[in-house]
């Protein structure tokens, strides 16, 4: 069973696209593919009955090809001609020096670059290979986001046998992607970064310092992130986000990202989130929660600019670090609430793409950030209502930082966002083409709403919240 791409396909895009284009690369393509067609056999495979919940059908395809022990034969021009230098670097070299050295008694391969082996090699006989169909083995981008891996959507029965992480391609960080991956599915070992960094078990510990237990956080509570499934569009998301993370920024505090419903209307298009395969937009990554909801979360949150130095959370780290602190994080000290004042009452404008725009409190950060100092020496504070922060120039320090974080975190920019991802939440082509759907985003539209009452701040049992 072999796992991989044939050489000829990948190498023919090493070429540039004008050089592809010319009449003799054309014909030495048609070649290959000709050949390829010709050596390998489809052909369907009955299966045992417990394997078709994978297979998705009494049978599987199968794709196999006879391989012969190679050999340049002086590199046939129909094929292209000679294709490596003709003398070996230093890490071939040490690689078959290392082959040798750990198998003394085995005898080498014939150099398959040395076509006075030909005759050697024609004598070998030939040995069948076969593909490992997308069942048996495939990356998370073709299989995993689609809910194969999900044992909450599949009913717990394996969908694959071997998965891996190693191409994702989305607005984020391949290196952060493939932790994210098992952290979304319950997998993670929490563990394993203890004993390797220490006490720094989130992506906000990069660049924060050595001491990690002294990250605080700011998150949505359980009831106001429920309602983030009623907001109207990503302009709002987007919005809501914004206040999360001012106000996290003026107390110093890491935001503890959101996730949204898969089925939140703006989100799913309308496409079924039931069962896989789930057609979802690839800026979104489909986890279930422990009480079996799908959940979405931006994969633009894993990336450096919103995450590390103490910026940001995954919801994964934040329920992870709040299962640490469940106490504490549980008491009513912990919990700020923020209300309208009475005298700010007046008609809610209603706007197509705010839904929740009469739920939302303006803050002044000057006059309320400083009366939530008390509140400090919790680890994570818990945000019942929706905020927009309004910064002065009394706290320019903050009002800068908010505006850095802002400008470095796309998720945080909704005209940056509609630069990336279109309507469904799919990558913008680098080329526009007649199939392109419209912007993510109408960027027409106000990025607020119209209008925003005033209020203050309380904690969990209504008092107002002192110095």
């Amino acid at each position: 069973m072999a796992s991989g791409y044939m050489l000829f396909p990948k190498a023919w895009f090493c070429l540039p696209e004008a050089r592809r284009q010319e009449a003799y690369w054309q014909s030495v393509r048609a070649t290959g593919e000709q050949h390829m067609r010709q050596v390998w056999r489809d052909e369907q495979i009955p299966v045992p009955d417990s394997w078709q919940i994978m297979t998705n059908g009494r049978t599987t395809e199968l794709r196999s090809l006879q391989l012969r022990m190679p050999n340049s034969r002086g590199w046939p021009t129909e094929l292209g001609g000679q294709w490596y230098p003709t003398e070996r670097g230093p890490y071939s070299t040490d690689f078959l020096q290392q082959l040798m050295d750990d198998a003394p008694d085995l005898p080498i391969w014939l150099d398959p670059e040395n076509s006075s082996n030909a005759a050697a090699a024609d004598r070998v006989p030939p040995e069948t290979f076969a593909f490992m169909p997308d069942w048996l083995g495939l990356g998370y981008w073709l299989r995993g986001r689609k809910g194969y891996w999900d044992p909450n959507m599949t009913g717990n029965i394996a969908q694959q046998v071997i998965e891996h992480t190693h191409y994702i391609d989305t607005h984020a960080n391949t290196a952060m992607a493939k932790r994210v991956v098992p952290m979304s599915l319950h997998r993670y070992n929490w563990d394993l970064p203890r004993q390797a960094n220490g006490n720094q078990p989130y992506f906000a510990c990069q660049g924060f310092g050595a001491d990690c237990s002294k990250l605080k956080v700011l998150a949505f509570s359980p009831s106001v992130e429920k309602l983030l499934a009623s907001s109207a569009s990503w302009h709002e998301f987007t919005f809501l986000l914004q206040g999360l993370a001012a106000l996290a920024t003026a107390l110093g505090r890491a935001v503890a990202w959101p996730s949204l419903p898969c089925n939140t209307a703006w989100v799913s298009r309308g496409r079924s989130v039931e069962r896989p395969p789930l057609r979802l937009g690839g800026m979104w990554l489909p986890w279930s929660s422990p009480e079996g909801d799908l959940m979405c979360t931006p994969w633009p949150y894993v990336n450096d600019e919103c995450l590390s130095r103490g910026r940001g959370m995954l919801p994964w780290e934040h329920n992870h670090m709040h299962s640490q602190q469940h106490s504490e994080a549980d008491s009513d000290s912990s919990i700020i609430h923020a209300e309208h004042e009475r005298h700010a009452e007046e008609d809610h404008v209603k706007e197509g793409h705010f839904a929740l725009a009469s739920q939302v409190v303006a803050i002044n950060a000057t006059s309320e950030v400083d009366t939530l100092q008390p509140m400090q020496d919790r680890a994570i504070l818990l945000l019942d209502s929706f905020v927009h922060v309004v910064f002065s120039e009394a706290t320019s320090l903050q009002k800068q930082a908010y505006n850095r974080f802002w400008q470095e975190c796309t998720v945080l920019d909704t005209a940056a966002y509609t630069a990336i991802f279109d309507h469904d939440g799919n990558r913008v082509p680098s080329i526009p083409t007649a199939f392109s759907t419209k912007p993510m985003a109408d960027l027409g539209l106000s990025h607020r709403p119209a209008r925003l009452r005033r209020g203050r701040l309380h904690r969990h049992d209504h008092s107002l919240i002192k110095p």
